[in-house]
């Protein structure tokens, strides 16, 4: 008599270790999922600190883009319809687009150091 029910208590225990397991591991995915988006808040706090306390990354990321792109030609090209200033500009030489890329990052740089100027009695 006694079988039957030692029976289902080992196929009711042995479901119930597997079902506990089987939670074990949803509640390890969870967390893991749940830390996520703490780290990136953290990273991001992190970020905007820095930016904070360096303001002239705000003006000088532009500069560094402009200078790069005009390096390994990325801008478009004028239209075919450009005025005779455009198309002058475009047949000048790689010297003489490399001065144009030159003065523009070193007015880009006065710029910055001018707003650098302004900014630095706001800095703490």
């Amino acid at each position: 008599m006694n079988k039957p029910e030692e029976e289902a208590f080992e196929v009711r225990r042995s479901r119930l270790a597997g079902q506990i397991a089987r939670q074990r591991g949803e509640l390890s995915e969870a967390y893991l999922k749940l830390e996520k988006p703490i780290r990136y808040t953290e990273y991001g706090m992190r970020g905007f600190g820095f930016i904070r306390q360096n303001p002239w990354v705000v003006a000088a990321v532009p500069l560094v883009f402009n200078f790069a792109a005009s390096l390994f030609g990325l801008r478009k090209k004028k239209s075919s319809a450009a005025s005779s200033e455009n198309v002058q500009s475009m047949e000048k030489s790689k010297l003489g687009k490399a001065k144009q890329v030159l003065s523009a990052g070193v007015r880009h740089g006065w710029q910055l150091y001018q707003l650098y100027r302004r900014v630095k009695s706001l800095i703490p």
